[in-house]
């Protein structure tokens, strides 16, 4: 992603933000990186935000349901009335 400005704008910044969590960006980048997000705000909390959502994406992915739970027959009822619902739209 060749990017002509020393810093990046906030879209830039998000997409290489989701992108170092994938892969290594190059120093020049990582640096620019760094910079935008000293500047803004916005930016910081998101990097924070999608650190914590991989992190509670990844955990409920490794999370086992243990095979007893039962699950009320009230609960049950309702989902079914929410599946029929959605199938009759």
């Amino acid at each position: 992603m060749p990017i002509s400005s020393p810093l990046f704008n906030c879209q830039q910044a998000t997409l290489l933000i989701e992108r170092r969590a994938d892969e290594a960006l190059p120093l020049k980048t990582q640096v620019q990186l760094w910079a935008h997000l000293r500047l803004c705000p916005l930016c910081r909390r998101y990097a924070v935000q999608s650190v914590f959502i991989a992190r509670q994406a990844q955990a409920a992915v490794d999370y086992r349901v243990p095979a007893d739970v039962v699950l009320p027959a009230a609960a049950r009822q309702r989902i079914q009335q929410a599946l029929d619902q959605h199938s009759a739209e």
